[in-house]
């Protein structure tokens, strides 16, 4: 029976029999932590060997995002980790009933995606049981991941708790960048033609933030965003667990921003973007809103991505999203998904209450559409009227 030892005050308990490693094998360790400490380069290491690795399962994500208590789950075979996943613990529901719920690091406001558990290949199968085996442990709680790789183990294991599908759209880069930006639509071509000769002629410029400009740089990130999204947007909202991530990412090179600047010094428009393998994935945006800065975040995606070709990036991932712009920059689309399962008593009520209040909350607004559509149409008319009419 594989052991699990939680750290700190969290109580320790034990896998069922029925969802351990098989028992041809040694068993496996599994610690519950809150922060990695020194196991962030074997970990780091196990998220650069996953078929679809992605920068929110890296130690300078979990560390810092998690929205509650985090609960770092790390696998060891002996001394050394072989797997794990990332979690965030608080609770959910009114407050006499209140339950447990378990989710992605980050999830919600900052709207992680290609989530999995990470996994050495010849243990991937004992690392997805203890996972599995600890989010179905004893007691009551809801159990909500979303932004789940739909590829990935954990999302095919909870398939049958799959509530919702997000396409993710990506598209793979060529060693030059004039093959990515001939194979662009003309109007987006044009544009980041137009605009770029506009700004050559009047100085503006590209910047790569250097680290030790990154706590500035995130600054003048969040002041733009808000400027072109205001509330559109509720990334700000999650902003202080934001900024400490995107430090220590910078740290390691995993997070970049870069800046079209103009010839006064001002940053018109910037962009953050995630390393991880070969992949350079698009976050954050924003952008000046004057009009003699339209096309600003055109020319700057382009600018970057030329960058991300001479360096030998093999895709450009916009993450998941239906946004229109996003079609402008990718030729394919993952899938994300999000699962849902209530665990226990408790966790099972409350998420069968939930889907309850979600028919209810349907019904009624196809009932309101349906009067809006029967008001449109002009006012009812009683049967004598429609006699009357037909008689004439």
């Amino acid at each position: 029976m594989a052991i699990l030892t939680f750290l700190r005050h969290t109580p320790r308990v034990t896998i069922p029999p029925t969802l351990t490693r098989s028992t041809t094998r040694s068993p496996l360790r599994l610690e519950i932590r809150y922060q990695l400490g020194a196991l962030e380069s074997a970990w780091d290491a196990l998220v650069d060997q996953q078929n679809l690795s992605s920068p929110f399962l890296a130690s300078w994500w979990i560390n810092n995002a998690a929205e509650g208590t985090p609960a770092l789950l790390c696998c060891f075979a002996g001394s050394e980790l072989v797997g794990g996943a990332a979690f965030q613990i608080d609770t959910v529901g009114p407050r006499p009933f209140a339950v447990e719920r378990v989710r992605c690091v980050g999830q919600g406001t900052l709207a992680p995606d290609h989530l999995d558990l990470i996994a050495q290949s010849d243990h991937a199968t004992e690392v997805l049981d203890l996972v599995l085996g600890w989010l179905q442990r004893p007691g009551s709680r809801v159990v909500d991941l979303d932004g789940l790789a739909a590829t990935g183990a954990l999302a095919q294991s909870l398939s049958s708790h799959e509530i919702a599908r997000m396409a993710a759209p990506w598209t793979k880069l060529p060693a030059d960048s004039a093959d990515y930006l001939a194979a662009r639509a003309g109007q987006v071509r044009s544009t980041i033609s137009r605009t770029r000769k506009r700004f050559v002629r009047e100085g503006v410029y590209l910047r790569r933030v250097p680290t030790d400009d990154m706590p500035s740089a995130l600054d003048r990130l969040a002041e733009l965003h808000d400027s072109r999204w205001s509330e559109e947007s509720s990334f700000l909202d999650g902003w202080k667990r934001f900024r400490a991530a995107a430090v220590a990412g910078a740290a390691s090179e995993s997070v970049i921003i870069h800046e079209l600047v103009s010839a006064e010094g001002d940053v018109i428009a910037t962009e953050l973007d995630l390393l991880c393998g070969n992949s350079l994935a698009f976050y954050q945006a924003g952008r000046r809103t004057e009009r003699e800065w339209r096309g600003s975040g055109s020319v700057l995606r382009a600018d970057i991505l030329q960058w991300a070709c001479s360096q030998g990036f093999a895709e450009y991932d916009l993450l998941r999203g239906d946004e229109s712009y996003k079609a402008d920059w990718s030729d394919t689309k993952r899938q994300v998904v999000r699962c849902r399962m209530g665990v226990g008593p408790r966790g099972v009520s409350l998420i069968q209450a939930a889907r309850a209040q979600h028919i209810l909350r349907v019904g009624a607004t196809r009932c309101e559409a349906m009067a809006k559509e029967l008001i449109s149409r002009g006012p009812l008319k009683s049967r004598h009227e429609v006699h009357s009419e037909q008689s004439d």
